[in-house]
């Protein structure tokens, strides 16, 4: 007897459990204090391609598969930017005006100065070098580059190999 209600009291419980995990929250139904930064909402691949040219860059980038996904790109200059912390100047709206967003893709809108990076500087992309973005600076066949060791923002020609991180 004993073990037919405790039978009927896991069967019970185990009805109870089941049906609360099928119902939303009220907690992940709340929206979130402060929405989180514009890389944290973006998926970075796992698998960074070392040492390449633009060109075999962004084709790795359309080819790769990863987490289940198909959909990986090569990031924007203000995705990789994103991605800075602890130097204000190349990070999103700091001095360095090089910016898809914003238009600012020109070599009159680079300062070497502005867009020097930071000896704290770092991004939350693990890695060392120079890594790919997807803007091209204006009028040629260079692109916008930046720095994972001190965040440094350039430009440099599509045949130079760099390194890259695909972005969905």
């Amino acid at each position: 007897m004993k073990k037919i209600v405790l039978l009927l009291l896991c069967v019970v419980f185990s009805s109870v459990i089941i049906a609360a995990e099928a119902k939303p929250s009220e907690q992940a139904a709340k929206p979130a204090a402060a929405a989180p930064a514009p890389a944290k909402k973006l998926q970075w691949s796992n698998r960074p391609k070392f040492a390449v040219t633009w060109l075999k860059a962004n084709e790795y980038c359309e080819n790769l598969e990863e987490d289940g996904f198909t959909d990986w790109r090569m990031p924007t200059i203000d995705e990789l930017r994103s991605t800075i912390e602890k130097c204000p100047e190349t990070a999103i709206g700091g001095k360095c005006e090089i910016s898809e967003k914003n238009g600012k893709l020109r070599i009159d809108d680079y300062n070497k100065q502005d867009c020097r990076g930071c000896r704290k500087g770092r991004t939350i992309l693990p890695g060392k070098g120079w890594f790919w973005s997807s803007s091209q600076r204006t009028d040629t066949d260079h692109y916008w580059v930046i720095s994972l060791n001190n965040t440094r923002i350039s430009e440099a020609k599509m045949v130079v190999p760099y390194n890259v991180y695909c972005v969905r």
